[in-house]
């Protein structure tokens, strides 16, 4: 059985394994470079450094504020602060408080996204619920943007909806961890708020390697079907995922070509947050992403639920994980850190 084949059989039993590939290989197997989310399709021609999270995240987490106290002097010591205070919802009121008196620059810039990124009390919660939209969920949703027009394929030719929702989370673990959790499909497959009947990386479609365009890269094809709500039945997504280095920071871009979707892409943005002495508090995890299952009258409010599902379950196993492991930092940036695709042992 040749490579292509291979790529397109399940895998019975077993985790999927890296293999080692070509640029070529990539494109043909698993991921065309062609459908990572060009910047023209979703950022703002106005204000992008406002109104998109993938532009005002990097600028802030690179401020210098001026305030009263030494830790108020950027984002990440205001988030070493709150660790140091014990990092529950209970330190949070009193902190921003001080915050604002002391550095109102700071409080008027970040204030209301520390708000929610530092209270992650029912994302702990065993009972949480990701259908709601809660301000204790350790997530922040930024402002829906509109899907540009492009003059290129493969977007030129995409109708359905014309929106991209975006959020923004605060991981306390490293990059081993989140993509551990990324592709921790045996556990995904049970994450709240899903209806999977199948959830399996495909056998010997994870490839990694480098080309002249990317550099390095890691890539994996993702077998889905989900159930709907009657009357609806399912959808299936053929999933494609990319992970690569834009300047130094690990980003993941995906797609899926199925027919049950009139177009579904996103990207993700890791960036590691310090504090102004150079110690690491965390990774800031930025999502953007769009979709349009067809014959389904799905809104926005919808696909932010799906959203917010993937994303916060990716953070509780993460900083599960990195926790079990000791909570000593391997990968922050500039690398692609291997991972392992876990495989359900049966569907659900």
């Amino acid at each position: 059985m040749n490579a292509l084949l291979l790529a397109l059989t399940l895998l019975a039993s077993g985790d999927v394994r890296e293999r080692a590939a070509t640029a070529q290989e990539l494109r043909a197997e698993v991921f065309d470079p062609a459908w990572r989310l060009p910047d023209a399709l979703w950022m703002p021609v106005k204000d992008a450094d406002k109104l998109a999270l993938a532009v005002s995240m990097p600028a802030l987490l690179s401020a210098r504020f001026e305030g009263t106290q030494p830790w108020m002097k950027s984002f990440g010591d205001i988030v070493a602060e709150h660790r140091r205070r014990g990092g529950s919802h209970r330190e949070l009121g009193g902190l921003l408080k001080e915050l604002a008196a002391g550095a109102p620059g700071a409080h008027a810039r970040a204030g209301k996204l520390l708000s929610e990124l530092l209270n992650a009390r029912e994302l702990a919660n065993p009972a949480w619920n990701p259908d709601i939209d809660q301000h204790d969920d350790g997530m922040y949703f930024g402002p829906l943007l509109a899907r540009n027009k492009a003059n290129d394929e493969p977007w030129r030719s995409h109708s359905g909806a014309r929106t991209f929702h975006q959020v923004v989370t605060l991981v306390h673990a490293d990059l081993d961890a989140i993509l551990g959790a990324v592709h921790d499909y045996a556990s995904s497959i049970r994450d709240p708020g899903t209806s999977y009947e199948r959830l399996e990386p495909l056998a010997d479609s994870l490839l990694v390697g480098a080309s002249d365009t990317l550099g390095d890269f890691a890539a994996l094809r993702v077998r889905v079907r989900s159930d709907l709500p009657f009357p609806f039945t399912h959808y299936d997504c053929d999933l494609r995922v990319l992970h690569s280095l834009e300047r130094g920071t690990l980003v993941t871009d995906i797609y899926s070509p199925s027919r049950d979707f009139h177009w579904f892409a996103g990207k993700d943005w890791y960036l590691p947050v310090r504090a102004s002495d150079g110690t690491w508090q965390g990774t800031l995890v930025v999502r953007l992403s769009g979709f349009d299952l067809s014959g389904v009258p799905d809104g926005d409010d919808d696909r932010k639920s799906g959203t917010r599902t993937a994303l916060g379950s990716v953070r509780r196993r993460a900083e599960a994980s990195f926790a079990a492991a000791g909570g000593v930092p391997r990968t922050l940036e500039g690398a692609i850190p291997k991972f392992v695709a876990t495989v359900p042992a049966k569907p659900r």
